[in-house]
């Protein structure tokens, strides 16, 4: 018999939805799950309703605080803008509930600072959503570095580049804040990048970084002619040296016409390299010197060692969902049986915390001319 955690979802934008569907997944994808998901609670910033959220079964809707702690939670799931996390976060942790909340962790290095501290002196669990380390081929990767099949790491590049925010008559939104999101590009797909390096590479020794802001200002609303400024960069390059002495570069964009979704990684070592394409996200290219030959698929080698093993928690390919809401799922799926256990997540706040400097350094070397900075700050 599986156990149904009471979860508590605040925001129900676009991420929102997709968490809802993830969580109601688990039992599809696993027809005998460890845990389930029962969505209690959900906290928005407006009345109204429209057949999704009928769909989603909430138990409680309301847009307030108190009324939505009122009910008894095992998890309470952030999915609102960045200027809410810090204080969503600390009102869940001081109730003792664990947090699983969406990237980055806040909006700067305090604020971050602020929540993981808090988390554990509490001894509150906590996860943070980089899904991408969920995904097959990353997975692949981490086990190949692991085995020492790459040798030493000596560079690499990543990029994650997006057509969004293109269009010029695109409105305002949180996003395009600097005061409401923390970043733009950068904050927003880098975080995500950032986190892949931490956790296939190590951590991240010193950063310098450029960034442009093509669109200067856009519309307040859709169809009105005021117009307000735009101060989050549209497109960033930053150059990361790690402690292990490998360097790479991230490059991040959400104006790549052509691209809907772009995102690459290529790692290169002395005895060979990976390479990944957010189109192939299930096997890894990678390359033997050796051999001398590129080979795509499944790697043949151990699976990453402290990992709960990838299929007891990612849906096969009978079961997919999608990728966007399979990773979704695994990452959920994962910290609902942390909790179940009683044991912390490997993606936990301090995980989180590692990826806000970063962020919080490259903004800092970009509004410096490209300045290199060494962390910590």
């Amino acid at each position: 018999m599986s156990k149904a955690l009471n979860v508590g979802l605040m925001g129900l934008g676009f991420i929102g939805r997709v968490h809802v569907n993830a969580y109601h997944a688990i039992p599809l994808c696993f027809p005998n799950p460890l845990v389930t998901a029962t969505m209690s609670a959900l906290l928005r910033s407006h009345a109204g309703t429209d057949e999704f959220l009928q769909a989603a079964g909430f138990g409680l809707v309301t847009t307030s605080l108190e009324e939505f702690f009122s009910v008894p939670l095992d998890l309470v799931d952030i999915c609102t803008p960045n200027r809410l996390h810090q204080e969503e976060a600390l009102a869940a942790i001081e109730r003792g509930i664990p947090v699983y909340c969406e990237k980055p962790l806040a909006r700067s290095l305090d604020e971050a600072r602020n929540m993981a501290q808090a988390a554990e002196k509490k001894g509150v669990l906590t996860h943070t959503a980089f899904v991408l380390r969920y995904l097959p081929a990353i997975r692949q990767i981490k086990a190949l570095i692991e085995a020492g099949e790459l040798g030493e790491i000596f560079n690499f590049r990543a990029h994650m580049f997006h057509s969004s925010y293109l269009d010029r008559n695109r409105p305002m939104s949180w996003r395009l804040r600097m005061a409401e999101s923390g970043g733009g590009a950068f904050a927003d797909l880098g975080a995500h990048l950032v986190d892949i390096v931490n956790y296939l590479l190590g951590s991240v020794r010193t950063v310098r970084a450029e960034s442009r802001t093509f669109i200067k200002e856009r519309p307040v609303a859709k169809g009105d002619n005021r117009f307000d400024k735009v101060d989050v960069d549209d497109w960033m390059s930053c150059t990361l040296e790690l402690q292990s002495g490998a360097i790479g570069q991230i490059e991040v964009t959400r104006m790549a016409a052509g691209a809907g979704e772009e995102t690459t990684l290529e790692i290169f070592g002395s005895k060979g390299a990976v390479s990944f394409h957010i189109a192939q996200p299930d096997t890894v290219r990678y390359f033997d010197l050796k051999r001398g030959q590129w080979m795509q698929g499944s790697a043949q080698v151990p699976p990453p060692s402290a990992e709960r093993p990838l299929e007891t928690i990612f849906p096969n390919a009978k079961f997919s969902q999608g990728m966007m809401t399979n990773v979704h799922l695994a990452s959920a799926y994962d910290f609902l049986q942390c909790l179940a256990e009683g044991k912390p997540s490997a993606l936990d706040f301090k995980s989180g915390l590692l990826v806000q400097e970063v962020l919080e350094a490259a903004y800092c070397s970009a509004g410096y001319s490209g300045e290199k900075l060494t962390l910590p700050l």
